[in-house]
Order: structure tokens, then C-alpha cells, then sequence
């Protein structure tokens, strides 16, 4: 069985950013599929994104710190691992509610069509009493009926929200655990308010975001935070060439990412993406985890549904009496 999942997962093919249901990017994975986006998951969508930018707001302006010229605060900002890593996470939170609200109202709006469609009488059109015989039995925007057609491509928006959603959440607990492991110093760091939302919530909220969602994450995809986190190493050699320094005038953006030091570094490095590798992998088997328990709890609830209607069945009673 675990070949088996590897075999599925570590396709090529899976390399590329397409999902056969573009309805899995709008749901949460705690509800029937063939229904709508649930109210409560659109309602929480948007408080995630408040949040993200709510936190990424005071992470600009250091709010409750003081002591530091202004500019150098808005200057420096972007120079920060932490703060390329919250703003994909504002970035992917307002994609996410988004498409997840667009298709609700999608949806809403369908059924108010084929409400009034389906009164129109039988001999105007057949064509729109078989759609709506079509709907009545599977919904106006059920799932199944829209892939009985054909297997609609992934939207592009979809796609970057996907994109943005899988950086986010591994680079979130990356900089988490390396953070509080590898950088917070007492003696140099505060630790108030800010430094826990910045370097804390982030990492919970991506984590939520995994327990909830109903889209996919692909194992091969781990290329995206590693390109993510290449990258900035990549910035960061070239900040130190040019000469930049920190908020604090120091020579190096992080103690442990310091480029006089090369050697050291490079192993710092080499570290930290294979780091980003298992961190991918703790995420990618928490949503094999959610997926397996949400499919158990559905079929169990199919059967509890099943086993109710047949006690309800003349003829099963009759089968029991006899």
C-alpha cells in the first residue's frame, strides 16, 4: 500500500499545477462535495486573509515597538525570510476567499436561473426541461453533472492561489521552527505580541488552513517553496555583496546566514532546503491524514443513511418479521 501511494504520488505529471476538479480549490474537505462552498468556509476565508494582512500591517509598521527610525522600518522590511513568507500568505489568503466566494455566488445565482427556467412551460423549449430534470437530480452546479461534460482545465487563478497556498504553508512552519530553534535571541529579540504573531500564527494558521481545505497537495510540488527559499538565499548573497546590512547595522541578515563565512553558510544552506524537503513531507501526510478521515466519516454516514432507509423499507420488514 505505501508503494503503491509512492508510485501515484512521484509522477512526472503531477509536476504540473492541474487538477481534474476545480471545485476541490472553492470547498472545505468537512462537506458533501456535490454541494456548494459551505457559508462557514467562505466566512472563514476572509477572516483568514483579515488576519494575514491585519498581521502584516503591524509586522510594517512594528507596532507597540519604538525606538527605530521609521524609514529604516519600511526600508528594511523586505529584506526579511519572514516577511517574503507573510506576505504569500496575505497573497494566497485573498485568492482563497476569493474564488471560494465567487463560487458561491456562482452558485446562488444558477439556482435562481433554473428556478425560473424550470417553470417555463414543457412545450417552449425541451431542451431546458431536460436540464432541468438534469438539475433536480444532481443540482445546478453539482459537480458531477459539470464533469459529465467534460473535465474542465484548472483556472489560472486557481492555479496561482495553488501555487502561493503550498509556498505559504511549508515555508510558514519552516521559518517557525527555524526561527525559535536557530535565531531567537533573548538578549536581541523582543518577545512580545508582534514576535509571536509574525513568527507563530502564521505557521498556525497555514496549518488550519490544511485541516480544512478540500484541495490537493502534491508531494512533487515541494519544488515550489525550495524555488521559494532559493531564491532568497540567492537575494541574500547579493544584498551582502552590495554592501546591505540589517535593521541593527549589522553586516549579515540572520546570525546563521552569514555570507563572510562562506563555508559555513553554504552548509546552513544545504541544510535548510533539505529542511524545506521534510517539511513538505510532514505536511503533504497531515492532508493524506484529513483526506483519509473525512472519507471515513462520509462513508460511514452513507451507511448510518443506508441502514435507516432500509428499516424504513416494507419489504426489509417483512424479510425481518419472516
Amino acid at each position: 500500500m505505501i508503494k503503491e501511494l509512492w508510485r501515484r504520488e512521484l509522477r512526472l505529471d503531477l509536476l504540473r499545477a492541474d487538477y481534474h476538479s476545480p471545485h476541490k480549490f472553492t470547498q472545505t474537505e468537512w462537506q458533501d462535495p456535490r454541494q456548494p462552498p459551505a457559508l462557514w468556509y467562505v466566512v472563514y476565508r476572509w477572516l483568514s486573509a483579515v488576519l494575514f494582512f491585519a498581521v502584516a500591517v503591524c509586522s510594517v509598521l512594528d507596532a507597540g515597538r519604538d525606538g527605530q527610525d521609521i524609514g529604516v522600518r519600511y526600508v528594511k522590511w523586505p529584506i526579511y525570510l519572514t516577511n517574503w513568507g507573510l506576505a504569500c500568505c496575505c497573497l494566497q489568503a485573498a485568492l482563497g476567499a476569493g474564488i471560494a466566494t465567487s463560487s458561491l455566488v456562482q452558485d446562488r445565482r444558477q439556482r435562481r436561473v433554473s428556478f425560473w427556467r424550470c417553470r417555463q412551460p414543457y412545450f417552449r423549449c425541451s431542451q431546458v426541461n431536460v436540464s432541468c430534470s438534469t438539475e433536480r437530480e444532481n443540482g445546478p452546479s453539482s459537480p458531477a453533472a459539470t464533469q459529465s461534460l467534460q473535465a474542465p482545465a484548472l483556472p489560472l487563478v486557481h492555479r496561482l492561489y495553488w501555487v502561493l497556498n503550498t509556498i505559504s504553508v511549508t515555508v510558514a512552519i519552516g521559518i517557525t521552527c527555524t526561527y525559535w530553534v536557530a535565531v531567537y535571541e533573548p538578549e536581541t529579540h523582543v518577545l512580545d505580541a508582534l514576535n509571536i504573531l509574525v513568527h507563530a500564527a502564521n505557521s498556525a494558521l497555514m496549518i488550519m488552513d490544511i485541516l480544512l481545505a478540500a484541495h490537493p497537495l502534491r508531494l512533487l510540488h515541494a519544488f515550489w517553496p525550495l524555488l521559494f527559499v532559493t531564491i532568497y538565499l540567492s537575494f541574500s548573497l547579493v544584498y551582502f555583496l552590495a554592501g546591505g546590512t540589517d535593521r541593527m547595522d549589522r553586516t549579515c541578515v540572520y546570525p546563521v546566514l552569514d555570507w563572510a563565512k562562506p563555508t559555513r553558510t553554504t552548509v546552513v544552506c544545504v541544510l535548510g532546503l533539505s529542511f524545506v524537503v521534510a517539511v513538505h513531507t510532514a505536511v503533504w501526510a497531515m492532508h493524506l491524514a484529513r483526506r483519509r478521515i473525512a472519507r471515513s466519516l462520509r462513508e460511514a454516514k452513507m451507511a448510518a443513511n443506508k441502514g435507516q432507509a432500509d428499516k424504513k423499507d416494507p419489504a426489509v420488514q417483512l424479510d425481518a418479521m419472516a
